[in-house]
């Protein structure tokens, strides 16, 4: 069993492979306050719930250092299991930037994942919400050759209630009487959430300017919500960060 964990700012991801088959799936919040021991405890449970076995190997993403170093504390401590780590080299991806170890583990692990598409045009714009929202650019048969940051929808929800006295937080979904909203929650909604589909659509139609036609898939919690809303957008993979995770383990294998 092949363990595949994605430890973001807000959630951890943690899949279970068989072969290539997603025998798990489970979101759990990220606590950067969590010891060896709890790790052990919280894999431990997962796995029970699920009636599998403990896993014989691990590949982790990390953009919180902290987790990652107690993360793979306890894969080695309680299960033998020497995490395999994500960086520009072992995702064996030809990072086109200035500086190669900024790019965020996630982001090349998406690459990756965008790679496996095999989608004839080689090409792929890859959008993923998280604490923030990113765009990548790939290009086959191993180019990474940058993005874009913004704001993810959840964040910049909360900046407003934390930065505003009257603004209220609001369920993140399409406001019901379309994008001219009639009172506050409304408005809310639609700059926040028809207004991310937007500057999906936009962004994403400069990307393709600047480099040609390509696949769009959308990833993170947020692309469900925003499926219908988006017109540039041709796949949404809940599980990409996964796949990605499973393909450079099978790479390194």
């Amino acid at each position: 069993m092949l363990l595949t964990v994605d430890v973001g700012n807000t959630s951890t991801v943690l899949g279970v492979w068989d072969g290539d088959v997603l025998r798990a799936r489970w979101r759990v919040g990220t606590e950067r306050r969590r010891m060896v021991s709890e790790y052990a405890v919280l894999l431990r449970d997962l796995f029970a719930l699920e009636g599998l076995p403990p896993p014989d190997a691990a590949v982790v993403s990390s953009v919180v250092p902290p987790v990652e170093h107690e993360l793979e504390e306890a894969l080695r401590r309680y299960y033998g299991v020497e995490a395999y780590l994500v960086t520009a080299d072992s995702a064996r991806l030809r990072v086109e930037t200035d500086t190669p170890s900024e790019v965020g583990a996630d982001r090349l692990v998406n690459a990756v994942g965008a790679l496996g598409y095999g989608d004839p045009r080689g090409r792929y714009v890859v959008v993923d919400f998280g604490t923030a929202t990113t765009f990548d650019l790939v290009e086959a048969p191993d180019r990474y050759l940058g993005g874009a940051i913004a704001p993810g929808p959840q964040t910049a929800a909360d900046a407003l209630a934390l930065k505003t006295a009257k603004l209220p937080r609001v369920d993140l979904v399409p406001p019901p009487r379309g994008p001219v909203g009639k009172n506050t929650v409304e408005a809310l909604q639609s700059g926040l959430v028809l207004g991310y589909a937007a500057l999906v659509d936009g962004m994403v139609a400069r990307f393709k300017e600047a480099s040609g036609d390509a696949l769009v898939i959308a990833t993170g919690g947020f692309a469900q919500t925003l499926k219908a809303l988006c017109r540039t957008v041709d796949v949404v993979d809940p599980d990409l960060t996964l796949k990605g995770l499973r393909l450079i383990w099978e790479q390194a294998a």
